[in-house]
């Protein structure tokens, strides 16, 4: 009996290593997200996946929500999965799926993303109704966590917030039609930064106009604009993968503490 349960634990510690191993890498090339929203009595939670890579990855995902009864120790896991293909530069709605913002119990919302091997891509972790021993064991997984308190729930609820605005600058057809590109696929990808996104075009050398992308009134990317449907959409693609790694990058920069 003895020697059955150091077996055990010698399979578990090797299970343990080996996530950990993989956990280090996630969201380096598919990030992983988990977005949450209330409307009325419910949550709503919806996993996203965005490709930071230059090439198509076809992927598979599982969204998790995990409830336990703090008194009872009662559990129930309800998982939602798939198989999709990520263009570059795209981000992608994954999974829809609700719960009660009166639910007193202990959730948490799991998103993984593998890649056709089975492979960890991405991953980001939401504990609800949790506390501080939550955030120190996942950090040890090395999980990309947050926990949402009670209160913080209902935080969309206490005022405006205005999100995924995009200001249109440009002269020419050419112009235009980018602008409706980029916006179709900045609405279309949930983007929805806090951040202002411009899209100015001016002119430039012969008598040609470039095209500035700009967040927050960083300019990220600048092109000269050519008559070319498949051109634009190339363009396109490459300023939203840029928009949203910026904004993504500011959000981050947000919750850093400088010192004096």
């Amino acid at each position: 009996m003895i020697h059955v349960k150091h077996h055990i634990i010698l399979i578990l510690s090797t299970l343990f290593f080996t996530v950990c191993g993989i956990s280090q890498v996630y969201n380096t090339t598919v990030e992983a997200k988990i977005d949450l929203e209330t409307i009325g009595g419910l949550i709503e939670i919806k996993g996203t996946a965005f490709n930071k890579t230059e090439l198509s990855q076809s992927l598979r995902y599982v969204l998790s929500v995990i409830k336990k009864d703090p008194k009872y120790s009662n559990r129930s896991k309800n998982d939602q999965s798939g198989r999709f293909v990520l263009s570059p530069g795209q981000k992608k709605n994954l999974s829809l799926t609700t719960i009660s913002v009166y639910d007193k119990d202990r959730i948490i919302i799991l998103l993984l993303v593998y890649d056709f091997n089975d492979q960890l891509l991405g991953k980001d972790r939401i504990v609800i109704n949790g506390n501080e021993s939550d955030i120190l064991a996942a950090n040890k997984k090395n999980y990309n966590t947050t926990l949402i308190s009670p209160d913080a729930k209902y935080e969309k609820d206490d005022g405006v917030v205005f999100r995924g605005i995009v200001i249109e600058d440009t002269k020419t057809k050419l112009g235009r039609d980018f602008y409706a590109m980029f916006y179709s696929s900045y609405q279309l990808n949930s983007i929805n930064g806090h951040k202002i996104v411009t899209i100015k075009e001016s002119l430039a050398i012969a008598n040609n106009t470039k095209i500035e992308v700009m967040v927050d009134n960083t300019v990220i990317m600048e092109f000269l604009v050519r008559p070319h449907i498949e051109y634009l959409k190339t363009m396109k693609n490459e300023a939203i993968r840029r928009v949203y790694i910026r904004l993504k990058k500011l959000e981050q920069e947000k919750n850093i503490v400088k010192p004096f």
